[in-house]
């Protein structure tokens, strides 16, 4: 007798269960994507560039009373000549 090989043979549940394997990948995916959306979107803290790090912390280092006037401004100088 001739076996039957068509959507009951051996590997019948191959597709089926290759078809949930990527659907769940797929929805995980799409959750990552909507949290690392969300995070960049509405995070608190503001990212600084090297060059603005440095001025806020020449302002705050002036505002702790860490730098007299003339290295404030000699400073601050020197970082926009950059």
């Amino acid at each position: 007798m001739m076996m039957m090989y068509g959507w009951n043979g051996p590997l019948s549940w191959l597709p089926i269960a290759l078809g949930v394997v990527v659907h769940v990948a797929f929805a995980a995916m799409m959750i990552l994507a909507v949290i690392w959306l969300f995070r960049s979107l509405f995070s608190g803290a503001t990212q600084y560039t090297g060059e603005r790090k440095a001025e806020l912390i020449l302002k705050q280092r002036y505002a702790k009373g860490e730098l007299s006037v003339e290295e404030y401004q000699r400073m601050k100088k020197e970082l926009a000549s950059l």
